[in-house]
């Protein structure tokens, strides 16, 4: 089959890895192009042939429509069989175009909002979620399938001399558990509510957050640390790192201390596959993928609890739980996800 992916998206994201994954999954088996935005993210990341559109989402109508335009000469000139969208616009706009061009239509929809798609138009809805069931009226689409996200397990694996070099650039002694969060410093990820929690807890342990800052600053959350007497206990690293690998495998314990979206929780199951226990909070779909073997569950947005979940935590067997992590970790591999999104979209 002929597949057109359109991937207009600007940024990295946790639907970007998600889409992107898809992509090289069905790439795999059928004749794929993939349709994006020049000079965004995943036009710097994929080295292969892509096909360059114009914005799709724009308030300004001309602008809009000049997308459109775009999109339908590309899809002319391919003349796909299937097209798969991520986003509402290119969503709409390709429904305006199916009858045209003869095509099916499948949207991934990682967005924990309703989603708006005229009747009979949508083929096939993918989602990264079983609580976004609810955002769906399935008497609009076609078939409906639930694929959880993934980690590429070739990349995401346990790193002994890593862990090994990193503990000791960063001064963390062999008995000392380290917690480690990472993702954009943002709000959104709870990093005050955790270094809050955290203060609490009195055993032999440090916290490590790693993450380019965003709609945060590093300098408020060492702030925040230093008025509670943390300075030498909590470590901020404000940077993307490419050793990130490395640093997953310098901790003892993942956490994740999100007080809202998580409909894809990308870094959970990158922490699973380095065999990290995880202390989470029960934001979007990381309560469905939390298992008591190699997890703590605690209430987002709430200090007192993430304490308590860390605390519990702190008195497992860790060994016993990141064997754990790793068996369950490979129900959400790379090629479990792969076999998963051809079976669906073969079905089409």
């Amino acid at each position: 089959m002929k597949i057109a992916f359109v991937l207009d998206e600007e940024w990295d994201s946790a639907l970007t890895h998600y889409a992107y994954g898809t992509y090289k999954a069905l790439a795999k088996n059928h004749t794929v192009k993939l349709f994006c935005l020049e000079g965004s993210y995943i036009d710097k990341k994929h080295n292969g042939e892509k096909i360059y559109i114009e914005p799709l989402r724009n308030k300004n109508f001309l602008k809009s429509f000049i997308g459109f335009k775009s999109l339908s000469t590309t899809f002319k000139l391919f003349k796909p069989d299937i097209v798969v969208t991520i986003r509402g616009d290119a969503a709409f706009f390709s429904c305006l175009l199916k009858k045209s061009f003869n095509f099916k239509l499948v949207r991934i929809f990682g967005e924990d909002k309703r989603l708006k798609t005229p009747r009979n138009c949508v083929d096939t809805v993918i989602l990264p979620a079983d609580f976004l069931r609810s955002n769906v009226d399935e008497k609009k689409v076609g078939r409906l399938y639930v694929i959880k996200g993934f980690a590429d397990e070739s990349i995401f694996k346990f790193n002994k001399t890593g862990r090994s070099r990193i503990r000791e650039l960063y001064k963390i002694k062999d008995e000392e558990i380290l917690f480690g969060s990472v993702g954009r410093l943002d709000e959104v990820k709870g990093y005050n509510v955790l270094i809050k929690a955290f203060s609490k807890i009195k055993n032999n342990s440090k916290l490590m957050i790693v993450g380019e800052e965003k709609a945060q600053k590093a300098d408020e959350l060492r702030s925040l640390a230093g008025s509670l007497g943390m300075d030498e206990r909590v470590i901020i690293i404000n940077e993307r790192r490419k050793d990130i690998v490395d640093i997953m495998s310098a901790f003892d314990v993942g956490v994740i201390s999100s007080i809202g979206s998580e409909t894809i929780a990308r870094v959970m199951f990158e922490f699973m596959a380095v065999g990290l226990p995880v202390v989470t909070t029960d934001v979007g779909m990381l309560k469905e993928i939390a298992e008591d073997e190699f997890c703590t569950l605690a209430k987002a947005n709430d200090e007192q609890s993430l304490f308590e979940a860390i605390q519990k935590m702190s008195q497992k067997d860790m060994e016993k739980a990141k064997n754990l992590a790793l068996i369950a970790a490979k129900e959400y591999s790379f090629d479990e996800f792969c076999s998963k999104i051809t079976d669906a979209i073969n079905s089409v």
